[in-house]
C-alpha cells in the first residue's frame, strides 16, 4: 500500500515482511523491497527514508466498549489491518455515534442507558460488517497470485481499469473521499457499507 501523506512529497509505503526477522533485518531488507515493489525500481539514493516502523497486523475488538464511565471508540475499541481503511472509517462512525449519545444525555433527551446501546451496536457492527470486509481485503492482498489477480478479483480489475480511464479514476477518487470523510455519503454511494453507520438519535426518549 503506497499513499502520499503530505503536500511536500512524503509518502507512506506499507508491505508484508517475515515476522521472524529482527528489526535490523527488516531495515536491511527495506532497499530491496522498495526496488522491487515501487515504480521505476528506485535505489536508496533516489529517495530519502525518514522513518521505518515494523508492526504486526491485528484484527481485534474489545469485549466491551462501555464499563461504567469509561467508553471506548475507534482504535481504542478495535483494530484492523490497514488495507481498505475500515479501522479509520469504523472509528469515524464510532465517534459520530458516541457524540450523538452524549449529546442526547447532555440535552436531556436520553438517559445513560443509551451508552449501553452504543456498546451493543458498535461492537455488533464491527463483528458483522467491519471485520469481515477488512479481513477480506487483507486476504486479497496477501493470498492472491499477482500473475492472475486481475483475472480472479473484480475489485483489483476495476482499479486496473481506472488507471486507463480518467473519468472512472475521478469517480472512484470521489467515492474514497466520501468513505473516509463523510459517513452520510457512505449511506447513499456505497452499497453494503451503510451498516457501518448507525443513527443513535432514534433511541432518544424525548424528541425536540
Amino acid at each position: 500500500m503506497v499513499a502520499r501523506i503530505s503536500k511536500d512529497g512524503l509518502w507512506r509505503v506499507s508491505y508484508n515482511e517475515d515476522t521472524k526477522l529482527t528489526f535490523q533485518e527488516v531495515v536491511d531488507n527495506q532497499p530491496a523491497k522498495f526496488e522491487r515493489i515501487l515504480p521505476g525500481n528506485p535505489k536508496p539514493g533516489d529517495y530519502k527514508l525518514v522513518n521505518i516502523s515494523p508492526y504486526r497486523t491485528h484484527q481485534r475488538c474489545s469485549e466491551r466498549f462501555r464499563v461504567g464511565r469509561i467508553l471506548l471508540a475507534a482504535d481504542a475499541a478495535h483494530l484492523c489491518n490497514p488495507w481498505g481503511g475500515l479501522g479509520l472509517t469504523g472509528g469515524f462512525a464510532d465517534i459520530t455515534g458516541l457524540a450523538e449519545c452524549l449529546g442526547g444525555i447532555a440535552a436531556g433527551q436520553a438517559d445513560h442507558s443509551i451508552l449501553d446501546k452504543y456498546d451493543e451496536v458498535r461492537r455488533a457492527i464491527y463483528h458483522s460488517v467491519i471485520d469481515p470486509i477488512s479481513t477480506g481485503n487483507f486476504l486479497r492482498v496477501s493470498t492472491l497470485d499477482p500473475n492472475t489477480a486481475l483475472e480472479k478479483d473484480h475489485i483489483l480489475a476495476l482499479y486496473a481499469l481506472a488507471n486507463k480511464d480518467q473519468k472512472l479514476k475521478e469517480k472512484l477518487h470521489q467515492v474514497f473521499i466520501s468513505l473516509t470523510l463523510n459517513c452520510a455519503a457512505i449511506l447513499t454511494r456505497l452499497q453494503g457499507t451503510d451498516a457501518i453507520c448507525h443513527d443513535f438519535t432514534q433511541y432518544f426518549t424525548i424528541k425536540v
